[in-house]
């Protein structure tokens, strides 16, 4: 395998990587694969300080809709207990442990709620794991095309860790509408800089461009109060 002087590769060999040999699409439970067929909107609320509740209000989420968080999930405590969720954990491979779990007290309600549908995905393992009765296991690197040919090395020489969890979980729900034949709208929410400085361990440049190319639609946050914007300034 050859990789380019950005750092892609130019084709995809599965033994080339770990993780290339799995079965993406059969990792996904049955259960899982249902709601996502039926589903009329697939929405992913990105861990974005600046999304209010009017953001989420402005969706109307209701039973028809699969909303996706990631990590620690921090706006789980807006979000519509009917919906179907999916709940998308990243590994961090130093420390052997997974970003957000075990859950917190927000995500939880949804979980236990009497109407829950609720599914966990694990994505960008790197060591042998055994799998979890409907948790879905992703290994590192999930051999999708924009994600095979993910960036490997920054300008000034240092690694790339890899995809972002939101961005794995985008291209894999993107790809499974083709793969599978659903046919839900994909957005995305706060996948954008209000809140601040983003950490540099991923290619944003990279992720936001296939963002802009795809038929994934974004959906602008609502403008700030004046306090609010006073505020984040104060802070």
């Amino acid at each position: 395998m050859e990789r380019s002087q950005d750092g892609t590769c130019n084709e995809m060999t599965p033994s080339a990587l770990p993780g290339g040999d799995q079965d993406v699409f059969g990792a996904l439970p049955d259960e899982l694969k249902a709601c996502l067929a039926g589903a009329s909107r697939v929405v992913l609320v990105a861990n974005n300080p600046a999304i209010s509740a009017a953001d989420i209000d402005a969706l109307s989420l209701g039973a028809g809709d699969v909303v996706v968080s990631f990590n620690t999930c921090i706006k789980a405590g807006l979000l519509n207990p009917l919906c179907t969720h999916v709940f998308v954990h990243g590994f961090n491979a130093p420390d052997a442990y997974f970003f957000g779990l075990p859950y917190g007290p927000d995500a939880m309600k949804l979980i236990e709620h009497p109407q829950a549908r609720c599914f966990t995905v694990l994505v960008g393992c790197t060591a042998a794991m055994s799998p979890l009765p409907q948790v879905t296991l992703l290994r590192e690197r999930i051999p999708l095309p924009p994600l095979w040919n993910y960036p490997v090395d920054r300008p000034g020489g240092k690694r790339y860790v890899g995809p972002s969890t939101g961005f794995n979980a985008l291209v894999l729900l993107d790809w499974l509408r083709r793969r599978a034949g659903y046919h839900y709208q994909l957005f995305t929410l706060g996948f954008s800089n209000e809140a601040g400085k983003l950490w540099g361990g991923h290619a944003w440049d990279y992720e936001r461009e296939w963002l802009l190319g795809s038929d994934v639609t974004s959906i602008k946050l609502q403008p700030q109060s004046w306090w609010q914007r006073l505020f984040k300034r104060i802070k």
